[in-house]
């Protein structure tokens, strides 16, 4: 019974929102549901026109209840207007700052990219001097190697080097001259997968080794000279396209003087100690030595803490080794170390000589480069410098390489 009284209420309840529909009303009201058996539910639909009622009853509003209910307008509450909570609202974005903007709109210039007599407005003003903040300097080295010299014909080696380079005051004699000492190295493993070229051990990578030391002196206090004097050992293993091990040596030095806190000026070159020669079957004594040669740099601080570059162009000796004629017109060099941070560096050089032979088959022999790139690690954070002099007692020469390392052969295929 109490289901069917239940079914009946939903009916009647039903049937009301239909004639109001029918009718042209719109219902304002739900149902009313008390806490009740389903048979003594109390359901009240209130009905309100669209528009005005033609009749009293409509106008007056009608009420359909339940059986027991009493018949009695209701009247609908005002709706209330409720403010969204404040976390809706949000204060506008703050602004965000934006690197500067030159405020000239001029074209690139030459100047822009060689600024030989210019310089960052970072370092205006700074004096020439070195940077005096530690006794010690120490360098971790990892890069790529892909040279071509002489000795290797029409071929090129291909490899990873690693190293490491240190400076360091040297007592009362650098308190008395301001010189101080640097000594570093690096070793490299080239050719990995071997080679079809070499007359010998053409299943053997290519090793080879740099070592170099000596004294230098680096702008300081009113003094805008630098210099520096160096020996460097090349240590080889499967070297060549005679695949031999020869050692070679050489001096290397530097005098340079700057002319303000970007810009400095400068000669290096090298000098031969030590060359080598070996029995090769097939070829007899086969003769190696060092080039000498000679070159001029102009090195370059492009801002406070920032990036150096070095710019060279030199020529080699002009005497052939056993043969006639001159080796190359001209060397190029550059070199660049750019910090990413305190601790860690990007380096880069480049080497090209030019051969003096007429181009082709014989000439293309003469042809000697060198490319390096690599990242240094600096553990006491001393990768930056303050202007073109650097740190005072950090190495000033970098270690050898196959671009400022070169070396002839009296013959090669």
């Amino acid at each position: 019974m109490r289901a069917s009284h239940g079914r009946r209420h939903t009916f009647r309840a039903a049937a009301a929102v239909a004639i109001a529909v029918w009718t042209g009303f719109a219902p304002s009201a739900a149902l009313h549901a008390q806490d009740r058996e389903p048979d003594e539910l109390d359901f009240r639909i209130r009905v309100e026109p669209f528009a005005e009622a033609s009749s009293d009853e409509f106008a007056s509003g009608l009420e359909i209840v339940s059986d027991d209910a009493l018949i009695a307008p209701t009247e609908e509450p005002e709706p209330s207007i409720v403010a969204p909570p404040d976390e809706y609202f949000t204060s506008p974005p703050a602004s965000v700052p934006v690197a500067a903007v030159a405020s000239d709109d001029r074209w690139l210039r030459l100047t822009d990219i060689f600024p030989l007599f210019t310089g960052d407005p970072s370092l205006d003003g700074l004096p020439v001097t070195s940077d005096e903040q530690r006794n010690r300097i120490y360098t971790l080295l990892v890069g790529y190697d892909a040279f071509r010299g002489i000795p290797d014909g029409s071929w090129q080696n291909n490899g990873i080097h690693t190293g490491a380079n240190y400076g360091t005051r040297l007592g009362r004699l650098s308190d008395w001259t301001g010189i101080g000492l640097q000594v570093g190295g690096t070793v490299g493993a080239y050719d990995w997968g071997g080679t079809d070229y070499r007359q010998q051990n053409q299943n053997r990578a290519q090793v080879q080794a740099f070592i170099t030391y000596g004294l230098f002196r680096r702008a300081f206090k009113g003094s805008p000279w630098s210099a520096g004097l160096v020996q460097d050992w090349m240590l080889n293993n499967t070297w060549s396209v005679f695949g031999e091990n020869p050692t070679f040596s050489q001096l290397r030095a530097q005098l340079a003087y700057a002319i303000s806190a970007s810009n400095e000026f400068g000669v290096w070159g090298a000098c031969r100690v030590i060359d080598d020669s070996h029995q090769v079957p097939g070829f007899g004594v086969v003769r190696w030595q060092p080039h000498n040669q000679v070159n001029l740099f102009w090195h370059h601080k492009w801002s406070r803490a920032g990036a150096d570059t070095w710019v060279s162009i030199g020529m080699p000796e002009d005497d052939r080794l056993g043969q006639r004629g001159s080796l190359g017109d001209y060397i190029a060099n550059a070199l660049a170390v750019c910090p990413l941070s305190d601790r860690v560096s990007v380096y880069s050089s480049v080497m090209y000589m030019h051969q003096s032979a007429t181009e082709g088959g014989a000439g293309s022999l003469d042809e000697a480069w060198n490319f390096t790139v690599g990242i240094a690690l600096y553990p006491r954070a001393n990768s930056r410098t303050t202007t073109v002099a650097g740190h005072r007692w950090s190495p000033l020469l970098p270690i050898a390489n196959n671009g400022s390392f070169m070396v002839d052969a009296s013959d090669t295929y």
